[in-house]
């Protein structure tokens, strides 16, 4: 892991009376990271810091807008020597961690105004800001040159502890910068300085507290430097260069103690309190550039470096430059390598991808192949079963017909069991007779009385009763086999022209012809003979019947055969 050197800042006292309403939010922040810190995760902290560099351009307007404002008020006319000292002043510690050569021309104009007015204080806080500024910039050698000038037992309490900080950060600087070169010397002489800082320090004070935990540091008391500084946490306010520089030196602790999830989280809530509060003089960033380059995570790291080297461009520093340029190469050329080997797996992804698209085609040619073959076969099923529909209406067309067929035959054979049954009656009295009129034959033969046989022969009257007879058999025993003939017989009449039923139940002439028909003799003489008529006769009654049917287009005789179908 790497052992990052002690972060500085330029610090300031804290404002005694900033409001309750902004020491509560602190806490809130600071019991928040302590959270955090227990979960062992800084990811939402990370989530936060990406947030805060895409929003950089809004943190940056409204330090510009202030900036402006400012120089707005130095522009004003009419304004005391006095006040226009005061407002350089304060622009130039604005511009302190913003623009270091705009915080040397400042720096400068407030010296030349104290000088206008011979006012050695306020020279002093100039060359002490000047001194600053050009320290950050890496001119070290300029930087004590100035400081050296001011006699520094005419500075105030106040100049003096930021006369004791301005050697501090000079001194540091060059540790960094110097890389081991007369490095014992420059050590001594900072922690001489802290020495003195610290006598005369407010105890209650944020410089008390900061170089308090340096100098614990600089002394391996990493315990003691982590108290001071945790006690002191929740009273200062969030998102400013004092939380900044604060949390940057307590991850420093956490590292050199071996609790890097706790350095990485410290880092991470420093350099977004730079990015908040605009301070473009920073290296939070940078080192936690380097811990994420540590652990692989390549793409956060090579952003955060790149943002770091262009604040330090912004800020125009050369010490923070190089420092950058250093780390960039190394994360970047990483950056490139781990890019280069995701494109690798993604190539290598795309050929798979690739091939199991082909595959993927193949099995969809062939399913679409197998459902084509399935169509052809279900279209084949749906063919055989619409032949197989039309045999078996013809087969349920053929079992009608038979079945029609054999209610026709079982008529017929019903018609004939009836008729056989009635002529077997008819015979069998006519054979009586004929055995009686046999009787009478040879006992009128033996008694000689041969003109009484002569008359009984020669008698017409018995062959017409016997025709009469017969025709009352044949009427009763028809209307037996379809008793509803006359009935519906009429029903094919238009109604002027039925005929009325006879009170014996016999049938007329006409009817008795078309009664013929119904049993199927549709000979005309063979009727002619049966009925003891002319062949004419039957001609014209059949004629005169069908002219009286209801519709003459149909086959009249047709529709009488089928009388009774339905009540046998």
């Amino acid at each position: 892991m790497l052992r990052i050197l002690l972060p500085h800042r330029t610090v300031a006292a804290v404002t005694p009376g900033f409001g309750p309403r902004r020491r509560i939010l602190s806490v809130l922040c600071f019991l928040s990271s302590a959270c955090t810190a227990l979960a062992g995760s800084p990811e939402p902290l990370l989530h936060e810091l990406d947030r805060a560099i895409g929003n950089e351009k809004e943190y940056v307007a409204r330090k510009e807008a202030y900036l402006e404002r400012l120089k707005g008020q130095l522009s004003e006319p009419g304004l005391s020597p006095e006040t226009r000292c005061f407002i350089c002043l304060n622009l130039a510690r604005e511009y302190e961690t913003y623009k270091c050569d705009s915080a040397v021309s400042y720096s400068l104009r407030t010296i030349a105004e104290a000088r206008s007015l011979g006012n050695t204080q306020w020279m002093n806080d100039g060359k002490i800001q000047w001194a600053r500024s050009e320290a950050k910039a890496g001119m070290f050698a300029d930087a004590l040159d100035i400081l050296n000038s001011i006699a520094s037992r005419d500075l105030t309490l106040r100049q003096r502890v930021e006369y004791y900080k301005t050697h501090i950060e000079c001194f540091i600087y060059q540790i960094e910068y110097q890389d081991g070169h007369n490095l014992d010397q420059l050590i001594r002489n900072r922690g001489l300085y802290q020495d003195s800082l610290l006598r005369i320090v407010d105890r209650n004070t944020f410089d008390y507290a900061i170089y308090s935990g340096h100098r614990y540091i600089a002394r391996n008391r990493l315990d003691s430097a982590e108290k001071i500084l945790t006690d002191f946490l929740p009273g200062v306010e969030p998102d400013t260069k004092e939380m900044a520089s604060l949390t940057s030196v307590l991850s420093h602790i956490y590292g050199e103690k071996g609790d890097y999830d706790r350095q990485k989280e410290y880092l991470t809530i420093s350099a977004l309190s730079d990015v908040k509060a605009s301070i473009k003089e920073n290296i939070s960033l940078r080192a936690l550039a380097v811990l994420l380059f540590q652990e692989g995570d390549l793409r956060r790291a090579n952003r955060y470096v790149k943002k770091s080297l262009d604040d330090a461009n912004f800020y125009n520093a050369r010490l923070r430059n190089i420092q950058t340029s250093k780390v960039l190469p190394i994360i970047d050329k990483a950056y490139e390598l781990d890019r280069a080997s995701q494109q690798r797996k993604l190539r290598m992804m795309l050929t798979m991808i690739s091939v199991l698209s082909v595959i993927l085609i193949g099995a969809v040619v062939f399913v679409a192949l197998q459902m084509k073959r399935l169509s052809r076969a279900n279209k084949y099923i749906e063919n055989a079963n619409s032949r197989l529909k039309n045999l078996n209406a013809i087969l349920q067309n053929a079992n009608r017909r038979q079945q029609e067929t054999n209610a026709h035959l079982a008529e017929a054979n019903h018609i004939k069991e009836l008729f056989i049954g009635n002529f077997l009656d008819i015979c069998t009295e006519y054979i009586e007779k004929l055995r009686a009129f046999k009787v009478t034959v040879n006992r009128k033969i033996r008694a000689g009385q041969s003109a009484d046989l002569l008359r009984l022969t020669s008698n017409t009257e018995g062959t017409a009763q016997e025709l009469r007879e017969l025709y009352v058999n044949f009427d009763r025993a028809f209307l037996n086999i379809y008793p509803t003939f006359v009935e519906e017989f009429n029903a094919l009449l238009r109604e002027e022209e039925r005929y009325p039923e006879n009170e014996d139940g016999s049938l007329n002439h006409e009817m008795r012809i078309f009664a013929l028909i119904r049993l199927g003799i549709r000979d005309t003489n063979k009727i002619a003979t049966f009925l003891n008529y002319t062949a004419r006769t039957v001609y014209n009654y059949r004629s005169k019947v069908r002219s009286k049917a209801l519709n003459t287009g149909e086959d009249f005789e047709e529709r009488v055969k089928r009388i009774g179908s339905e009540s046998i």
